[in-house]
């Protein structure tokens, strides 16, 4: 028998217990607001949340800073159309997903 070879026994320790894989079986898995614990952990100790108004929040910042960046030193103004235009197409995003939202809670 070489150095690398296992021993021709059936588990690694016959006299030790060993622990399963999955300590819990997935029909005994229990779903948190739908959510499925193997494919989200985080769910299982209580975190599954979302942060609603962080995005818009930070949309809104970095329009702001985009259009901020307008005012420099730039002596061709190329830069200039590609802060406008990436600036304007945020704020048309902004407010199209706040008209959705808005609609989805008149519903």
């Amino acid at each position: 028998m070489g150095a690398w070879d296992l021993p021709s026994s059936s588990g690694v320790c016959d006299d030790v217990a060993v622990a399963r894989t999955d300590p819990h079986p997935a029909d005994q898995h229990p779903t948190h607001h739908g959510v499925d614990p193997d494919r989200e952990p985080s769910a299982d100790w209580g975190w599954h949340g979302t942060f609603p108004r962080a995005g818009p929040i930070a949309g809104w910042f970095t329009a702001f800073a985009l259009f901020a960046m307008l005012i420099g030193n730039q002596r061709s103004h190329v830069e200039d159309v590609y802060l406008i235009g990436l600036g304007t197409l945020l704020v048309v995003m902004l407010i199209a997903s706040h008209l959705k939202a808005r609609k989805a809670r008149r519903r």
